[in-house]
């Protein structure tokens, strides 16, 4: 794999997040000072290889410890609607700060190790990289899941109250079309947040079968974390 600026001036070639040469100074790219968060929201849906060009480019990773937060609670909420559904669980609202430790923490922790890891297979496979663009790129893929979060909690609240999150009863028991509905826009936000991950690794590497291994990858592990680890962590936290 090979992801290079190259200097116009002595023709070095530099790591792709660099913003001059390492051999003669020049500058090599337009310089971005911060990450503009709406801009990047709409870039994502218009031209997400862009918008990952531009994380990797900002010399500031703004706005990620505020959005890793907002991941932790959505699949804090996420892992404790699986567990209540799966297991029986009848967990209330209440025992969210438990929840957020059992599925937002893990989920959080991990994107922060798989951002070393990637680092280092793309270090082996020849490309150039670091750690913050990692854990920026791998942070913001999520935003259509955070927006739908932000956008659709209200509603199913207003729809089924705490059942929503208790499943006793199952919303699907109370107002199934509606639980449909919200499910499939759910499924279908975690597929662009897949997408985007595959896009923001193919911006950095410009393999497109290693970008796909990647962004499968890493929703597998969430997937498997939010589904499996909440049970026995909410177990100990009691």
């Amino acid at each position: 794999m090979k992801n290079v600026l190259v200097c116009k001036n002595c023709g070095t070639e530099n790591p792709f997040y660099s913003m001059n040469c390492t051999k003669c100074d020049s500058y090599l790219r337009i310089r971005v000072s911060n990450i503009d968060l709406w801009q990047t929201t709409w870039q994502e849906f218009e031209s997400p290889i862009i918008a990952g060009e531009k994380i990797i480019h900002s010399d500031h990773k703004n706005f990620v410890i505020w959005l890793l937060i907002l991941i932790g609670i959505k699949y804090a909420t996420l892992s404790a609607m699986i567990h209540n559904s799966v297991y029986g669980s009848t967990e209330s609202m209440n025992a969210f700060p438990q929840a957020f430790i059992a599925g937002g923490v893990p989920v959080i922790l991990f994107l922060l190790f798989a951002s070393v890891i990637i680092k280092l297979l793309n270090n082996y496979f020849g490309i150039k990289n670091r750690v913050a663009d990692n854990v920026a790129l791998y942070t913001y893929c999520f935003i259509p899941q955070l927006l739908g979060f932000l956008i659709l909690t209200p509603i199913q609240f207003a729809l089924f109250g705490e059942y929503f999150f208790t499943f006793n009863p199952s919303p699907f028991l109370i107002k199934p079309m509606a639980a449909y509905v919200l499910l499939v826009i759910d499924v279908l936000l975690f597929l662009w947040s897949l997408v985007n991950a595959g896009s923001f690794t193919f911006a950095q590497t410009k393999n497109k079968a290693y970008s796909v291994v990647v962004a499968i990858c890493l929703s597998v592990a969430i997937l498997t974390i939010i589904y499996f680890l909440p049970g026995e962590l909410l177990i100990l936290l009691k």
